[in-house]
Order: structure tokens, then C-alpha cells, then sequence
């Protein structure tokens, strides 16, 4: 069993590590108290196993805060983001309720509320829990957005195609364009996120809910020129028209009609 968790956990870790690319950011510190039975404390979290967590913990073996190493995570992580990362519900909110740190970051800064954003499993029961999770940390208070020149919750949702995630993000606040100034930003907005991965609704989406198509990375692209420099011929017409679009005129009365023009003369 313990393999074969271990084994699902390397599996999805792929998406992240492309993330970290793009960032180029690189672990650091994290510890952990002697005589953890690390692999037993991972395998409570990712089976979901709030009764062997909270023992525990009880017993003075671990604490709500302790950082674990884990696959991709080997310099250690905090609890409550490797329970959002599997979505499981049940030790997150035990977690929360025993006064984890909600927004504690793992080694490159990716908050809980990050991880349950980006990741969904190979299945829609999975998504679903990871959908909870998102909604369970919102709710509880986790922070919308990062640290300055970090990805937020809502890149990496843009970025995975997470949707219901975005949504929710969205509705409750975040940030469109990131910690973008005077139309520039020192790391993708989650409309670059998007636009790189070729995901068409989820640039729809932020377009209409007013992601700024004319930010630029620092000496980089725009959203429109990540499209193109990634041949997604699908996305790049509605960024080029979102670009272009008149002061006031209603993005979808007006671009996606402009698209369809454009892909179907």
C-alpha cells in the first residue's frame, strides 16, 4: 500500500514540476522531529485517515504543523498543504480545526490553497474532493493570493484547467491579473497560464471577469504571444481581438463573434 501511494504521488507531481520550471524557483529548508515514521504519516493523509492522524498528533508523535518530506517535497512540507494536494477532506478540515497554519507554504511558496487549485486526481470523484478542498480552505480563510512575484491560487488553476476551482477563486476575489503594475509583471498571470496551456474556456473566463490581455512579462510575452509561440491557434485569435478591443465594448458580444469570423471566413 505504502508503494503504491507513493507511486500515485510521483505520478501527478509532473504538472508541478513544469511550474517550477517556468518560475525556476528551487527548494529550501524543512525539517522534522526524530523517530516520524514519515511514510505512515503520509499514508494517513493520503488515504484520508483522520482517526491515525489525530492519534497522532494526540500523542505527541507529530504536530498540526510539523513539514514532512514528500515526493516532490524533499526538503519537507507542511501537513495541511500535502492534505489539500491529495484532497483529502476529512484531515484538512481536521487539520484546520486543530489550528494549522492555513496559508503555510511549502519550499517554492505554493500555498494549500495553490495545491488544491492545481491538482484533481485521474477521476471526477477525485476532482470533486479537490474542488471541496479549494472551497473548504476559501471558507476557512486561506489568503487568495502569494507572496509578491509568486504564483497564486488562481495561476495554477488557470494553469491546470481546474474551472470550478477558478470559478470560486474568482467569485471570491482574487486577483485576475496577479500583483501586475503599469502592465507589467515579474511572473505569468493566470491569463498566461492559460493562453501557454491552450486551455480556451479558462481564457474566456478570465477574460470576461477582466484579466488584462496587454500585461506583459518583465522582457517577455503577452498572453496572446505565449498562444502563439505555443501554436495554439485556437486561443490566439480571441487574445488578439481582447487586445484590441474598444473602450467599453463587451468582450464576448464582441471578440467571440470576431473569432468565429476569423476561424470560419
Amino acid at each position: 500500500m505504502v508503494k503504491s501511494l507513493f507511486t500515485r504521488a510521483a505520478r501527478v507531481i509532473g504538472g508541478i514540476a513544469a511550474l517550477l520550471i517556468v518560475s525556476g524557483c528551487a527548494g529550501v529548508g524543512g525539517s522534522y522531529r526524530s523517530g516520524v515514521d514519515v511514510e505512515a504519516i503520509l499514508n494517513h493523509i493520503a488515504q484520508d485517515d483522520v482517526s491515525s492522524l489525530r492519534a497522532a498528533v494526540n500523542s505527541g508523535v507529530i504536530g498540526v504543523n510539523e513539514r514532512l518530506p514528500a515526493p516532490a517535497y524533499s526538503t519537507g512540507a507542511p501537513l495541511i498543504a500535502l492534505a489539500a494536494r491529495d484532497g483529502s477532506i476529512g484531515v484538512l478540515n481536521y487539520l484546520i480545526a486543530a489550528g494549522a497554519d492555513l496559508n503555510a507554504a511549502t519550499p517554492v511558496n505554493e500555498t494549500p490553497l495553490m495545491l488544491a487549485a492545481y491538482f484533481y486526481g485521474g477521476n471526477e470523484n477525485a476532482t470533486q474532493r479537490h474542488d471541496a478542498a479549494v472551497r473548504i480552505l476559501l471558507d476557512a480563510g486561506a489568503n487568495l493570493e502569494n507572496a509578491p512575484h509568486n504564483y497564486t491560487p488562481l495561476s495554477y488553476a488557470a494553469y491546470n484547467n481546474r474551472q470550478q476551482a477558478l470559478r470560486m477563486l474568482l467569485q471570491r476575489g482574487a486577483r485576475v491579473d496577479a500583483d501586475a503594475s503599469n502592465r507589467e509583471v515579474y511572473i505569468n498571470t493566470p491569463l498566461m497560464m492559460a493562453a501557454m496551456q491552450g486551455h480556451r474556456d479558462v481564457v474566456r473566463l478570465l477574460l470576461q471577469a477582466g484579466a488584462d490581455p496587454l500585461v506583459r512579462v518583465r522582457g517577455g510575452h503577452t498572453a496572446r504571444e505565449f498562444a502563439q509561440k505555443y501554436r495554439h491557434s485556437h486561443v490566439e485569435p480571441l487574445l488578439a481581438c481582447a487586445e484590441s478591443l474598444p473602450a467599453g465594448q463587451n468582450y464576448l458580444q464582441y471578440c467571440e463573434r470576431s473569432a468565429r469570423v476569423a476561424t470560419n471566413p
